[in-house]
């Protein structure tokens, strides 16, 4: 590799570095504000960066929002697919890997409640600013991940005997991923409302909507 293009590549890693940097910095700003009230002064700031310099890697809001969103996604779906890359997880039958993946979804309530709340405020962002599909491609893609590593348990559990044959796999997935993530977001965001909202806790009622699923596929 000639001097010339070892300085270009170096001159792109750099540029890729402070880029995800930004990212890094709009999430936290998200976070700490809200994705609706957050200003691209204030991920310059937080970023340590002109704000010519956040304009320069994104055009608008609406694309540093969208860009930070799929980032932020991305890093922590990896997280999520680590076991599933263990033994243990290759080993069990296909009824025990669904209920492992759904049990994910108490792990994101309980340790995760910043991603868990600024998808929800992501998603009306999307409503709000009629974002069209096509700009949400790289965003379902990091979802399609767990949707078919899910549809992958299902057929195995139906294989191995484990799960009924008849259960439809797009439309026991989408219906308890939605249940999960409302109830998720409605415990993060929302809180107890009512007095007897408190004498029950979250977690409890998650495990309760993922024993129903599974009580549901389970042959």
């Amino acid at each position: 590799m000639s001097l010339k293009n070892k300085r270009m590549n170096e001159i792109n890693k750099q540029k890729e570095k402070r880029k995800e940097d930004i990212l890094a910095a709009a999430i936290e700003v998200f976070k700490e504000k809200s994705i609706r009230s957050a200003k691209m002064t204030d991920i310059a700031l937080k970023s340590e960066v002109g704000v010519a310099t956040v304009y320069r890697y994104f055009k608008t809001k609406l694309d540093l929002v969208i860009e930070a969103v799929n980032w932020m996604c991305k890093e922590e779906m990896q997280l999520m697919l680590v076991p599933f890359e263990d033994d243990g997880y290759k080993s069990m039958n296909g009824f025990e890997q669904v209920s492992f993946i759904l049990k994910l979804f108490i792990l994101l309530y309980e340790v995760y409640p910043d991603f868990v709340a600024l998808l929800e405020q992501f998603d009306n962002y999307v409503v709000e600013e009629q974002i069209g599909l096509e700009q949400l491609e790289n965003y379902e893609k990091n979802i399609i991940d767990l949707k078919e590593i899910t549809f992958g348990a299902m057929e195995r559990g139906k294989k191995d005997g484990s799960i009924k044959m008849d259960i439809d796999n797009n439309i026991f997935y989408t219906t308890i991923t939605h249940s999960l993530m409302s109830l998720s977001q409605k415990l993060i965001l929302r809180g107890n409302i009512l007095k007897s909202d408190s004498e029950v806790n979250g977690k409890k009622q998650l495990a309760l909507l993922i024993e129903m699923a599974e009580g549901y596929i389970k042959n």
